[in-house]
């Protein structure tokens, strides 16, 4: 079967699901837990009259006093953000570290390994309705933290730039991850090593999706044990694949290719389909720094550039229609990642430009 017989076929199932969910009413009766921030199509009927395709527009309004701990905003560089719905926001920031060109060498290796770990926790658990910090942990652990992801059942995912790495924290186990991928501070580009892994995406089955990352072009997809089953994009010319999403039900896949300013949706090889045949792509007109979604709603975050600020846009999977955009109202400095929550209908952005006002924004829909 051709890419284009596939990209034809899911298409067209992308459609009738959406007009499916408009009617249908019964809730999944198996969530994948309560931690788990993805949302069924069948919930979707109760967005319907935020989501109902190609009709009305998403309004994000952003909440001014959250979070309400305005010490928050002295954060530096906050890397990434993992919204749940089960009220709580978790936030990997960096600490005293700044990414600047003096980090890295030519060849990817960090340059500040004298300095040792950031010395602060740097994983924040939040309180989703008002920013108030519930628990933090990560000190004496990382030393350019990046991205942050939860699976379904609520263990942390975490990438470190510096060390070339992606850690998992079994759930309320913070001292020390139970899964460790990658070598320290050696970049590769084969099955033991890593070069700036940027995001992490976990099936309910526990297969792994690793996005690789500042210095290789790949997704690379392991088991829930950690062993490497396959890579997929190498053929695609992706430049710094950044943020990850997956639509599970649907078996896709979809990376911010950053540089490449597109999305680019992959099969996923949760079903019977092999992974990696590109089902579609969706061009953006700046740098793709961050994606999730609800449903077929993709929230995204570009980034700026010499001829545009950075701004936050909603955009329908199925007809790439532009359903809304959206800023703060001091506008964005860097943003650099996002989640969705479902359950607080709000997305969380987070910010690693010096001349940010905030670091971390919520923006209710």
């Amino acid at each position: 079967m051709t890419a284009f017989v596939v990209f034809t076929l899911i298409h067209a199932f992308l459609l009738i699901s959406l007009s499916y969910c408009r009617v249908h009413t019964q809730h999944n009766a198996n969530p994948l837990s309560e931690e788990d921030p993805s949302i069924g199509f069948a919930e979707l009927n109760e967005f319907e009259n935020v989501f109902e395709l190609g009709s009305k527009p998403i309004n994000l309004v952003e909440v001014n006093e959250w979070p309400r701990d305005k010490s928050l905003n002295a954060l530096r560089q906050v890397a990434g953000v993992a919204a749940t719905n089960h009220s709580k926001v978790y936030v990997f920031h960096r600490g005293d570290r700044a990414w600047d060109n003096n980090t890295f060498d030519y060849f990817d290796v960090y340059q500040q390994r004298d300095k040792g770990p950031i010395d602060q926790n740097t994983i924040l658990i939040l309180n989703s309705s008002n920013g108030d910090l519930i628990e933090s942990w990560g000190k004496n652990m990382f030393y350019m933290p990046h991205g942050i992801s939860l699976d379904p059942e609520g263990n942390v995912w975490v990438t470190d730039v510096a060390l070339h790495q992606v850690f998992r924290f079994k759930k309320g186990i913070w001292d020390k991850p139970d899964l460790v991928l990658g070598q320290a501070f050696v970049p590769g580009n084969d099955h033991k090593h890593f070069c700036k892994p940027t995001d992490v995406a976990i099936s309910s089955s526990g297969i792994v999706y690793i996005s690789d990352g500042y210095c290789n072009s790949r997704i690379v997809i392991l088991d829930a044990n950690g062993q490497v089953l396959r890579e997929i994009g190498t053929t695609d010319n992706l430049v710094v694949p950044h943020s990850l999403t997956l639509l599970e039900n649907e078996d896709l896949i979809c990376v911010a290719d950053r540089e490449q300013r597109r999305v680019m949706c992959y099969t996923a090889g949760l079903s019977n389909m092999q992974p990696g045949t590109l089902v579609f792509k969706i061009p953006f007109a700046g740098p793709l720094y961050a994606i999730d979604r609800i449903g077929y709603i993709l929230f995204g975050i570009i980034g700026p550039t010499p001829f545009q600020k950075p701004i936050g846009i909603a955009e329908a999977l199925a007809t790439e229609q532009i359903l809304g955009t959206w800023e703060p109202k001091s506008g964005f400095s860097m943003p650099h990642d996002l989640s969705v929550s479902q359950k607080e209908r709000a997305v969380y952005v987070t910010e690693i430009g010096k001349d940010a006002l905030k670091k971390l924004y919520k923006f209710k829909f």
